[in-house]
């Protein structure tokens, strides 16, 4: 199977860890392959207390994972999740530069990287920068300003963040275990694009993720 066709996801738990192959269609659905689980030794509240015993687990669920799908796991997007992720809104604005005032994809990657200077402790580091809306001048809730007109532009965001040590150990167990880390996700925004419709999450709803270390609860 070629390499691009397939994504593989690493839930690392208190009490396991799953590690699923899927396989993306032309519509960008995902068909699962595969599925590894194994009892999670290594790991307290969410956070790697034991690196040895949590690379264990991870290559046990992962062997199980490419046994069943018959692909050889190379790269893992690994959940993240914890007591120690914090989460804070922002805003920032910026003129709009065309000359016509239309807004293009730079003024939004402006007004967004205006909203996102804010002083981060150097125990942690950003894991999403999410968009929540825009405005334009005196319009507010917008959802994509890119083709529309005006001066200026204001991003609204959400900043999520973690302990660098925590991602640190993620990263590094995966990578003792011999794969690759593509990237790290927030795990309830993980569940929420699994259990969640569009619908839900514009009109609005409360996600809780019961584990068996830590409960996380995410607003939309």
């Amino acid at each position: 199977m070629a390499k691009e066709d397939f994504v593989v996801g690493l839930d690392i738990g208190t009490t396991k860890i799953c590690a699923l192959v899927g396989k993306r269609d032309l519509e960008g659905r995902v068909e699962i392959l595969g599925l590894g689980l194994s009892p999670s030794k290594g790991l307290r509240k969410g956070m790697v207390v034991d690196l040895e015993h949590t690379v264990q687990s991870i290559t046990k669920a992962a062997e199980e994972a490419e046994a069943q799908s018959g692909v050889e796991i190379t790269g893992i997007y690994a959940g993240i999740a914890g007591g120690h992720i914090e989460g804070l809104n922002r805003s920032g604005a910026a003129a709009v530069a065309h000359p016509g005032r239309e807004i293009t994809r730079k003024d939004v990657e402006r007004a967004m990287n205006a909203a996102q200077v804010v002083a981060i402790s150097p125990d942690r580091e950003v894991i999403h920068v999410l968009s929540q809306d825009f405005s334009i001048d005196d319009q507010n809730g917008i959802k994509e300003p890119v083709g529309m007109c005006g001066v200026r532009l204001e991003a609204r965001i959400h900043i999520v963040t973690g302990a660098v040590a925590a991602a640190q150990n993620i990263v590094r167990s995966v990578n003792r275990a011999g794969f690759r880390v593509e990237d790290i996700i927030l795990q309830p925004l993980a569940s929420a694009e699994a259990v969640l419709t569009p619908e839900e999450r514009e009109l609005g709803v409360v996600l809780v993720d019961i584990g068996g270390g830590t409960s996380d609860i995410t607003l939309f």
